[in-house]
């Protein structure tokens, strides 16, 4: 009876271990087969990102991977609006890949990128954001012509002040009339007194 029962035990011990075993190497077979997808590279970070709308230009675009990345092989555009290139030479930098930004237009941008990782992982897409450049900013000729119509109307001011120095040279001659009047008057009344004191004589 003792024996029955401890080779019962054992029995079912060895199924337990044997259930564990399996459920262990199933679990490794998961991780092994799930590895080369974690090792593939792709795309954690863009600046500017997805979809964004702006309203100053960025100084560059700017992507970050999860591997790192190659020089040869890598690739970074950016198009604007009329389909023109906005972008300047490609920069990489481990991780991350970027280019200076060049457009100035508003409108929709189109960001593509082919990038090549160290271990030979080839990813590509793309993505777009868009500018609003504010157009208040651009007329700036207006303080110049404001400034050149403001200089012509000095000229008139000066000339009409010339009229007036004119006048202040022509004014002294009224003192003189007067002397001579008030001058006349007393030799007038010097010579009638004279006359008079003759007759009472």
């Amino acid at each position: 009876m003792g024996d029955s029962r401890r080779r019962t035990r054992e029995h079912r011990a060895a199924r337990r271990g044997a259930a564990v075993l399996a459920v262990l190497v199933g679990l490794g077979a998961l991780l092994l087969g799930a590895t080369p997808a974690w090792a593939h590279n792709a795309l954690v970070e863009a600046s500017p990102k997805k979809d964004a709308k702006l309203t100053a230009a960025p100084s560059a675009v700017k992507l970050t991977f999860l591997a790192t990345l190659k020089s040869d092989g890598t690739k970074l555009t950016v198009a604007g609006p009329d389909a023109a290139a906005a972008a300047g030479p490609v920069t990489v930098t481990g991780k991350t890949v970027s280019v200076p930004f060049t457009g100035a237009a508003s409108g929709v941008y189109t960001v593509a990128y082919e990038v090549l990782s160290k271990d030979g992982h080839l990813v590509k897409g793309s993505y777009k954001f868009s500018l609003a450049v504010a157009e208040s900013a651009a007329p700036s000729p207006s303080p110049r012509t404001e400034s050149a119509q403001a200089s012509p109307s000095a000229s008139p001011a000066a000339a009409s002040t010339a009229p007036v120095a004119g006048t202040d040279t022509g004014g002294p001659w009224w003192p003189w009339v007067g002397g001579a009047t008030v001058a006349g008057l007393l030799v007038g009344g010097v010579i009638n007194l004279v006359r008079k004191r003759r007759e009472q004589a």
